[in-house]
C-alpha cells in the first residue's frame, strides 16, 4: 500500500488501549487485534488517528460499508481511492471495524484477520490480472480450513 512509506509516522506518539483494557481476558492477542484495527484504520483513511477519535471513525467506517461505492470512497485515502476494487475495500473496512469492537472476546482472531486480508488481496490481484498471488499462498488457509463470514 502507498501509505507504508509513512511507516514511521503512522500512530506516532499515540498509545492505544482497548476500551476494555483493564478487564481480564484469556488471550492478550485480542488487545493486539484492537491495536491492529487502529493501524488498519489509519491506512484506510490515510491519517493519524487520535485515541479519542477511534470510536467516531469506526462508526464512520461502519456506516460507509453499507453505503454506495461513491460514498464509501469519499472517506478513504486518496492514494488508494482509485487503485482499490470496491470488494477489496469493503473487506478491509469490515475487518477493521471487527478489530475495533469494544469487547475483546468479540474481536476476530489473528487467523481470521489474516485470512480476510489475504482474500482482499487475492480479489485485488485477480482484478488487476496479477498472477503472483494464488490460492496456494503461504498464508492462505487450505480450503477445508476456511471459515465463512458474513
Amino acid at each position: 500500500m502507498p501509505l507504508l512509506s509513512n511507516i514511521g509516522k503512522v500512530g506516532q506518539g499515540n498509545i492505544f488501549k482497548s476500551p476494555s483494557f483493564n478487564k481480564s481476558v484469556k488471550s492478550e492477542d485480542k488487545f493486539d487485534i484492537y491495536d491492529f484495527g487502529v493501524i488498519l484504520m489509519e491506512l484506510i483513511l490515510g491519517r493519524t488517528i487520535k485515541s479519542r477519535n477511534v470510536d467516531t471513525l469506526k462508526d464512520l467506517l461502519q456506516s460507509s460499508i453499507t453505503s454506495d461505492d461513491e460514498a464509501r470512497r469519499s472517506i478513504i485515502d486518496s492514494s488508494i481511492r482509485n487503485a482499490c476494487l470496491d470488494q477489496s475495500l469493503k473487506t478491509m473496512m469490515e475487518i477493521c471495524v471487527r478489530c475495533l469492537v469494544k469487547e475483546p472476546e468479540e474481536r476476530p482472531s489473528i487467523e481470521d484477520v489474516l485470512w480476510n486480508l489475504q482474500f482482499a488481496s487475492q480479489v485485488q490481484d485477480a482484478w488487476r490480472g496479477d498472477s503472483l498471488s494464488s490460492d496456494s499462498s503461504p498464508i492462505s488457509p487450505l480450503p477445508s480450513q476456511r471459515m465463512n463470514f458474513h
